[in-house]
This record gives C-alpha cells, structure tokens and sequence, in this order.
C-alpha cells in the first residue's frame, strides 16, 4: 500500500469518528503529478475504505483502471482542481452545518482563532443530489478555504489532506458553539452593508480606481473621519507606517499612522510593513469578500516586511480601518 492511500484512508476514519460524515456520505480526493487524482469510489464508506475504494483518475474524469468507479462528485472535485490551487478537497456532510445552513445565508464565527483561520464561510443554494453548477462553489473557494452547500454539506480545500480535515472540523466545532450563544443578534456589530456613505446631492459616491490618488485619499478622509477608529487608535496607541503594494504595479503607497490618525499618504516608500497582493485579492477585500486577516493567513496577501503578531496589537482599529474602507466603491 501506498503512503497516499493510507492518508486518504485514515482521513475517511478521522471524518466518521468525528461525525463528519455517516453512513457512505462524502468523499475525498487529491492532486497526483501530471494531471491525474486519487479519489474515493462511488459508494465508498469513509470510515471503512480499502484499497478497493480508492480510483486513480485522468483529467476527464476518467478511471485509469477498468472496472472502477470513482465518486458521483468527481465533476465537482475536478472543477475544483481546475479553479484553485488546491491539492485535496474534503466533501463532508458535517450536521451542524447542514441544520445552520437550512436558515442562515453565512456563517459569522466568533473566535478569533475561527475567524482568521475560516473567516465568514459563504452558504451556496443546493437543490441537487449531486454539485451539477459548481461554477458558484469554485468562486467562493477561491477566497475562501471551505464552503457550505445548503442542507448538503461543507466542500474544503487545502494543500494537503489534513489542512482540508481540519478546516472541516473546525467549521463543525464552531457551528457547533453558535448554537450555546445564547444571545445571537444582541449587540451586532455593523456590517459594512449598514456603513453607508452620505450620498451627495442626491448622487451616489461615485467609485475610484483601485490604490489611485483619489481612492487613497478616499481611505484617509474616512477614517480620519471616524471617531470609533479615532478612539481605538488612540487607546492601543496606534503609530506605525504600513505600505500597500498593489502587484504587477511598480508605485506603492505609505501610510502614516500616529494615534489614531492617518497623518499623511507617500507614494512609494517602505513602510514598518510592507503587504502586497494580486489586484483579485485587493478588490476581494475591498468589496467586502476577503477579510483582509484572512487574506494574510491564507497566503493571498503577503506581509513582505514586518510580522503579523506584532500587528496584533492594533487588531480594533485597523478592523474598523478597513470595515469602513470597504464602503467605498471601486471603479
């Protein structure tokens, strides 16, 4: 037996003794060299595979050895493979999350450890036996390291089977908490749906080119505006220089920090940190489908100087920076 096939079958038995999936629900998959997967068969029981449940898979779909057949949602792991860089994908019937999943639109967790490893976790329609319109799934999986199908189950990705697995589980545990809240809606914080800005004249805001003079002089006017951020930077004593590097684009932007304001904008320089991304993750973040913390842990966005624990420190504030930065539209 092969290493990998003994990975994907202990990660069938950590599924089902965990109660991630029950009876011949679910399955799992992983990339192989030069276009082709391992995926587990149709009908195959996770909590019980052998190695007769396991099918070596082209690019097409298509079983490398005759008579075996591979899961009924092989379309959906392939289109996965295609649209990400994933190199396993996990679909789990979790039932926490498929009972939450019946009445809510997204998943909010509420501890940091949750937020910033899963972040908000995005609920998609689901109306098949089976994923035929995976377009949607992919979409979301491309900003987010698991998903929810509605009253179906969680679809993760990761860059090996266990990253997958315990973006499964924890999505499960945290659910699972939401339920103990015992006030879910007391205190909601504002959504950047709710942070509207002032229209003028009667005229929408009009929106700004991504890291454009006016886009970041947008940002500062905001912010400086804010009296909640204001507060916050003051409290935690908010100074540092953060640069903004839009990749593929030769000038960033500085911005300087002194308790609780943003006291000027340079175009270029090097900042105490230094974060840089792909304009897909930045506009991600800025329409408000990325948290940008999670955008970092995830690797989309890269602190190329400074380090992410000392940021830590100034969490509020610059969770309020970019909450209300995400209310100004992009052109």
């Amino acid at each position: 037996m092969k290493g990998l096939e003994r990975e994907v079958m202990n990660c069938g038995r950590l599924l089902f003794e965990r109660r991630l999936v029950s009876g011949w629900g679910g399955n799992i998959s992983v990339r192989l060299p030069k276009g082709r997967f391992l995926i587990t068969g149709q009908h195959a029981p996770l909590g019980f595979l052998g190695l007769k449940d396991l099918v070596r898979i082209n690019e097409k779909g298509q079983p490398l050895k005759k008579g075996h057949q591979s899961s009924s949602e092989t379309p959906l792991h392939l289109a996965v493979y295609r649209g990400t860089d994933a190199k396993a994908v996990i679909h789990a019937h979790p039932p926490m999350v498929m009972v939450f999943s019946l009445t809510h639109g997204s998943f909010v967790p509420l501890s940091y450890e949750e937020k910033y490893t899963i972040g908000e976790v995005p609920v998609i329609p689901q109306e098949t036996p089976t994923v035929t319109e995976p377009e949607k799934v992919i979409e979301e999986l491309r900003l987010h390291p698991i998903v929810i199908l509605q009253g179906h189950g969680t679809v993760a990705v990761g860059k090996d089977l266990r990253e997958a697995f315990l973006f499964t589980d924890l999505l499960e545990e945290a659910v699972h908490c939401q339920f103990f809240k015992s006030e879910a809606k007391a205190n909601p914080e504002p959504t950047p749906e709710k942070q509207k800005r002032p229209e003028r004249d009667g005229q929408r805001p009009k929106g700004y080119p991504l890291f454009s003079p006016e886009h970041m002089s947008a940002l500062m006017e905001s912010v400086n505006n804010d009296p909640q951020f204001q507060s916050q930077g003051h409290e935690t004593g908010l100074t540092t220089t953060m640069t903004f590097h839009l990749e593929g684009v030769d000038t960033p932007w500085t911005v300087h920090f002194e308790k609780g304001r943003i006291t000027r904008l340079e175009a270029g320089g090097e900042g105490e940190f230094v974060i840089s991304g792909k304009k897909e993750w930045w506009e991600a973040i800025f329409q408000s489908r990325l948290d940008p913390f999670l955008a970092a842990q995830q690797g989309k966005l890269k602190l190329k100087r400074g380090e992410l624990w000392k940021l830590s420190r100034w969490f509020k504030p610059f969770q309020r920076a970019f909450r209300i930065w995400q209310t100004i539209p992009l052109k």
